[in-house]
């Protein structure tokens, strides 16, 4: 049984970050990946993803993007900024090695892999949120003749030229999906099901997450108060003249 201090379950954004972190404190760990390289996920999502939030704002720990990464990394960039952070801090993850149980027994912790069993005084649980997909239902799928599949497993909107598509949902992928497909050649409609905010992701010029900040600091009543005319200059189109846009601001959605 192989002992540290603290043990990583992740080599992504969040193992890679922590790893850097214990290192500038001198702290013992070491960190497992299930899959064979670092920033999986990363490499999984669709071809167009790009950051929503600025480079300025996505930088991990003691290493910034390059000066040539555009404001908002592609997909594609954040896998390079994460295998080059990997290798700047010489991080080396045990590979192809999968925690099958962890638990408790006195002051440590036992992790149990398919690569042997290892003993730590603490854990990081750095596998992330997007590593399995919600399992989707609607009455009827059984019975559509035509092709149904999660985000998770979309990749390009090559494969939809020419043909009718609805994509369900209004959140940061939905829409890029569905401008995906558009630029592809398909044709897309969204379904949504209740009323929203469309919030731009500049607001002349200034990235909104920054703007965000400085608002948060306000009641949200006034935060959503002071947002809404430069929304309305910003947003002229026709769902923001329509009741499909949600009455409240983003602040106190």
């Amino acid at each position: 049984m192989k002992e540290t201090n603290t043990l990583i379950v992740g080599a992504s954004i969040a193992g890679l970050a922590s790893a850097s972190t214990l290192q500038k404190r001198n702290i013992e760990y070491l960190i497992i990946e299930k899959e064979s390289q670092v920033a999986t996920p990363w490499r999984k999502h669709y071809d167009r993803l790009h950051l929503h939030t600025s480079k300025g704002l996505s930088n991990l720990p003691y290493k910034k993007f390059d000066r040539s990464v555009a404001r908002y990394p592609s997909r594609q960039q954040v896998v390079d900024y994460l295998v080059d952070y990997q290798r700047a801090f010489n991080i080396n993850p045990l590979l192809n090695t999968e925690a099958t149980s962890i638990k408790k027994q006195g002051d440590r912790w036992i992790i149990e892999t398919n690569n042997g069993v290892y003993k730590s005084k603490y854990v990081i649980i750095a596998t992330g949120p997007f590593g399995k997909p919600k399992p989707i239902s609607f009455k009827g799928m059984e019975t559509f003749p035509g092709k149904i599949l999660h985000s998770y497993e979309y990749k390009t909107g090559k494969d939809f030229k020419g043909k009718e598509v609805l994509v369900v949902g209004f959140g940061n992928s939905a829409c890029e999906i569905a401008f995906d497909l558009f630029e592809q050649g398909a044709k897309p409609s969204m379904s949504v099901r209740s009323p929203v905010n469309v919030v731009p992701r500049d607001l002349f010029g200034i990235p909104i997450l920054k703007l965000s900040l400085l608002l948060s600091h306000f009641p949200p009543r006034l935060a959503d108060a002071i947002n809404a005319p430069f929304m309305r200059l910003r947003l002229k189109c026709r769902m923001a003249r329509s009741n499909k846009f949600k009455k409240m601001g983003p602040y106190r959605f």
